[in-house]
């Protein structure tokens, strides 16, 4: 099995175009096009229609995804299987959560689960929603930690709670007093500013937006201002910049956060002992008083 045609043909899906995943993948357009055409050629049909427009899957090319996503994901289970080597293999775990959550839950998370199993071999990362789905299906992560999961027959998705964003600022104490001229708007999710516009259907314009509340604080440090920061973070942040505090009276903008795991192991003891603790953690964190 070549790997790489499966993981060229699930990006050229997801992109519908040749150049896009080219670009994803780090490697030229004639290579995305030679590994298209080998795989059709391996499976003696047609996977894709090439136009000016991209390329569009053929009725067969949509059906290969159930099979490519279980072929993926059983490399993935063998490999790992077989590194272990044939002496007492150790207990592994990875786990990959969204970027804002990283500082706020996975130190905190690793430390309590290594104390219940002393001798677990762990690789954490952070990552985006989309690549936290893909190493899941393909068999790479043991678990995600999303905002926005998407539906797949493979992955098992569950919600546990929220992450609460709310109003810090380094400039005012009350909601009331806020310049917005310095308001620092974070674009977190799709669900995230539907809540804000909801929450704020007057504030037509804001000066500044930035992706990632990584950018929000670099601005926050160095300028000042005001920002919706995730609750589970704000206990870390509130050291690493002094002058921020909660803004009293402002809302609070919920946003659900989802476990995400293949169903193969779903029911796995160690996979569910980890999903538990992350649970855990994350009800005990979401609090609104940062006294």
């Amino acid at each position: 099995m070549n790997r790489h045609l499966l993981l060229t043909y699930m990006d050229v899906l997801e992109t519908r175009n040749f150049n896009r995943t080219a670009e994803r993948l780090n490697i030229t357009q004639s290579t995305v096009s030679a590994r298209i055409r080998q795989l059709e050629s391996e499976l003696d049909t047609r996977l894709f229609e090439r136009g000016r427009g991209g390329a569009d899957p053929t009725a067969a090319g949509r059906r290969f995804e159930t099979h490519c996503r279980s072929l993926l994901a059983a490399w993935s289970l063998a490999k790992r299987d077989v590194s272990a080597g044939s002496g007492l293999s150790r207990p592994r775990l990875r786990v990959s959560v969204q970027f804002s959550l990283a500082q706020s839950i996975l130190v905190e998370w690793a430390k309590q689960i290594r104390n219940q199993v002393p001798k677990l071999d762990l690789y954490l990362e952070s990552n985006f929603s989309q690549q936290i789905q893909r190493d899941v299906l393909t068999g790479e992560t043991d678990i995600g930690v999303v905002f926005a999961p998407q539906q797949f027959p493979d992955v098992h998705v569950a919600e546990f709670g929220s992450e609460n964003y709310v109003m810090m600022s380094t400039d005012y104490d009350n909601f009331c007093d806020v310049n917005w001229s310095r308001y620092i708007k974070v674009a977190y999710t799709s669900y995230f500013d539907r809540q804000h516009d909801e929450v704020f259907p007057n504030l037509a314009h804001v000066q500044t937006v930035v992706g990632s509340d990584d950018l929000a604080v670099s601005f926050l440090k160095e300028e000042g201002g005001t920002a919706f920061l995730p609750s589970l973070a704000v206990p870390a942040l509130m050291q690493e910049v002094p002058s921020l505090r909660p803004v009293e009276g402002a809302p609070v903008i919920p946003q659900p956060l989802y476990s995400i795991v293949h169903t193969r192991k779903r029911h796995d003891p160690l996979v569910t002992q980890a999903v538990s603790l992350i649970r855990k953690l994350a009800t005990e964190h979401s609090i609104d008083d940062f006294d």
